[in-house]
């Protein structure tokens, strides 16, 4: 998708067609690249460069209000206004529908007055349909006006179905009263009954189904909450208490226990031990010492500390949860295309079936033709249920990234949360994917005249520069031994082979074997050693200095403790695993075999993984990938879904269609579980929407009258529709109970 995106929050929308208009309104403004209308918390995404006003305008003129929302802690609160506003008016509604449909379910059964005493009950049966008339302006206005908004723009929705059936109900009765005369005695029967209980059931249902949809919206409640409204600055005067919107980059702030951290930052001074569940979904406290990352959102348990701001407002971590979490909610996975083109003609369809329903009852069907004709064409109109169809796919999405944000795992797009759940092969990158990422520079080598300091103190003057886990265990190990780091001039890295540059003078290459081999630099006497820590599963690092080899520094790192677990609940799963490494050959084939890693690459480079992974692909496998740094980054955005581990690189996490923030890799089982789970229950709401009316539109026409005698009950048919969008919301809730 390009452009910015822009979010309006939208009233009105009642099923998969009015779903249908705004997105054609949308998409008509110029300047739109693209839209994503979502039923279940009505709301819209529109991404390209159009001016706000326009999409406001364009929705109202199809017959829908819609609000512009700004950042996000303001469109929440007014997406909660909204629906509390809605809760209210239509629960109010619905009181007053069965309230009064219930005084006329009680008088109902005296309606055969009419063929008797017409004289004498004349006015009471006038002054009740006069009544019920009112009531249902009132029940059931929103349908009405919505029905009369899709006639002006030559359209049909669920609202016109519901409109033309209750309508119709009154204004027949309506006419029995007024003009009993010009029906047969035996077609005088009054619907006022059914007519008001027909809205009030639909409100009920409508009012269940609302209260189910705010149960999707937990988790981004929960995360906008976690960002305190004040925050103490530490400055020439003192310590104050600021509003939000006045912190800046920079400033110093105070973190005391029990406290929220307000904003992206690291620890000048203290330590603190912190609680990040609600943002990764790990729940073990995690200790924050001096120069460590702090994210907005996370909770202080204990310790004091002061920390520098390097984010605020949007382009915190949390804002970016956040906003992930919104888009995973909106997103649209392809099986919701063709969902989008049954909805457009469903309504079309209806009408016309319940046309030819009439038709044939007046022509063929048994007396009284007109009742039997008006009933079953209001069942036909009433049964139908476009609401189901426009459910099934979002209120499943919504469910299913609740529950993957409440454990740490983004979903970016539909595309990735379907092809999810068809992955047939799995590639791993190595380190600090399947081993810890933490390797430690234990062994150096010398084979010149340097002493193990100067290395030391050299190769991370180079190393600082890279984010590889390598090169950060050089740069741990100068720092634990007390060692000068110099400056580094001329620095160039190479993904996935090595990084030069110059230290006190001195060039210095550090990489692999066949990086130095492209300098032209000298390694034999080197290859015993480097066969050796093949064999026991030590990662070599080369030093070069001034065209030498100088020394082969040994990084030991350790297997992730939830490594072996994940790949056999992978097998389970039968989903092929294989390992992709920039590592030497053996390095890379010393951790397969502990890990029962059957196909594997060592000494990789970012275009030998794209290689392989295109390879498989072209076999017909539907591929994953794992990793987490810039090496990988071009494996992740060419694999048909990649998984990016949360303490890997911004550039990684970009890449990636699923991104697990926290350390556990066995929550890449649960998103491969989330992802078949909610194709699953997709389908199951869409086969139960397309059952439900493939069974009960045909049963409400009647053609199963002549074998059972026996129509069906206007107000049987409201309750049907009702509870089969219930059932849609009710099914997708059960997305939330999955567990690893």
């Amino acid at each position: 998708m390009s452009g910015k995106a822009i979010h309006l929050a939208l009233g009105g929308l009642h099923c998969a067609s009015c779903v249908q208009r705004v997105q054609t309104a949308l998409r008509q403004v110029p300047g739109v690249d693209s839209t994503m209308v979502n039923l279940a918390d009505r709301s819209a995404e529109v991404r390209g460069h159009p001016e706000p006003s326009a999409l406001l305008k364009a929705v109202e003129s199809a017959g829908f209000k819609a609000w512009l929302m700004q950042d996000t802690r303001d469109s929440l609160e007014l997406q909660e206004q909204l629906t509390r506003k809605e809760l209210a008016w239509k629960a109010a509604r619905t009181l007053l529908g069965l309230v009064f449909g219930g005084m006329l379910l009680m008088h109902m059964p005296h309606k055969a007055a009419l063929s008797m005493n017409w004289d004498e009950t004349r006015t009471y049966w006038l002054r009740l349909s006069l009544e019920t008339g009112v009531v249902m302006v009132v029940v059931g206005w929103h349908y009405y006006l919505g029905a009369w908004k899709a006639l002006q723009t030559r359209s049909a929705t669920m609202d016109t179905l519901i409109s033309l059936g209750t309508l119709s109900s009154y204004f027949y009765s309506l006419a029995v009263v007024l003009i009993p005369g010009f029906f047969p005695a035996d077609a005088r029967h009054l619907y006022l009954d059914a007519a008001v209980m027909i809205v009030t059931l639909v409100n009920l249902g409508s009012v269940l189904e609302t209260r189910a949809r705010r149960n999707a919206q937990t988790a981004i409640r929960k995360l906008v909450e976690l960002q305190p409204d004040e925050a103490t600055v530490i400055n020439e005067q003192g310590e104050s208490l600021v509003s939000m919107q006045q912190i800046r980059p920079g400033d110093v702030l105070l973190i005391r226990p029990g406290e929220r951290i307000p904003v992206d930052g690291i620890v000048l001074e203290g330590q603190l031990h912190i609680d990040e569940s609600l943002l990764t979904g790990e729940y073990r406290p995690v200790l924050k010492p001096a120069g460590s990352q702090l994210h907005a959102g996370s909770y202080n348990l204990a310790g004091s500390a002061q920390m520098t701001v390097t984010g605020i407002g949007e382009s915190t971590t949390l804002a970016e949860i956040i906003r992930r979490v919104r888009e995973a909610q909106n997103a649209r996975p392809p099986i919701a295309s063709q969902v989008d083109r049954w909805a457009n003609i469903f309504v079309p369809v209806v009408l016309a079936i319940a046309s030819i329903t009439l038709l044939a009852w007046l022509g063929f069907g048994p007396a009284p033709r007109l009742t039997h004709a008006l009933v079953a064409t209001v069942s036909v109109l009433i049964i139908a249920c476009p609401c189901a169809l426009g459910l099934a796919v979002p209120m499943s999405i919504m469910m299913a990234s609740d529950l993957a944000s409440r454990h740490g795992i983004l979903i970016r797009d539909g595309e990735a949360l379907q092809t999810a759940s068809q992955l047939t092969v799995l590639f791993f990158d190595k380190t600090g994917t399947l081993t810890e990422g933490r390797g430690s520079l234990n062994i150096i080598h010398r084979l010149g005249t340097q002493n193990e300091p100067t290395l030391i103190s050299w190769a991370a003057a180079i190393e600082q520069n890279s984010e590889h886990a390598f090169a950060q265990a050089v740069v741990r190990r100068a720092r634990r031994d007390n060692l000068t780091v110099l400056a580094c001039q001329n620095f160039e890295s190479f993904a996935g082979l090595g990084v030069s540059g110059t230290v006190d003078g001195h060039s210095i290459l550090l990489g692999t074997a066949s990086y130095l081999g492209q300098h032209a630099i000298l390694f034999e006497s080197a290859r015993p050693i480097l066969a050796q820590w093949s064999e026991e599963g030590i990662s070599p690092i080369l030093m070069a200095v001034d065209g030498s080899l100088e020394a082969i520094l040994g990084i030991t790192d350790t297997v992730r403790i939830d490594a072996r677990k994940t790949l056999g609940r992978l097998h389970q799963l039968d989903i092929q695993t294989m390992l992709l490494s920039g590592d030497h050959e053996r390095t890379t084939a010393h951790l397969a075999e502990e890990l029962g890693i059957q196909q594997f690459w060592g000494g990789c480079s970012p275009e030998d993984k794209l290689r392989i992974l295109h390879e498989q692909q072209v076999r017909g496998e539907i591929v994953g990938m794992v990793g987490d740094g810039i090496n990988d980054a071009p494996a992740l955005a060419a694999a048909d879904v990649g998984f990016a581990l949360g303490h890997g690189t911004d550039i990684a996490m970009a890449a990636s269609g699923i991104t697990l923030t926290n350390e556990r890799l066995d929550n890449l089982i649960l998103a491969i579980r989330i992802s078949r789970a909610t194709l699953r229950n997709i389908r199951q709401n869409l086969l139960a929407a397309f059952l439900y009316n493939i069974i009960a539109i045909p049963f409400a026409a009647g053609v199963f009258y002549h074998w059972t005698g026996w129509q069906l009950n206007p107000m049987l048919a409201a309750g049907a529709m009702a509870a089969s969008s219930l059932t849609v919301v009710l099914n997708a809730s059960r997305l939330r109970f999955i567990r690893i």
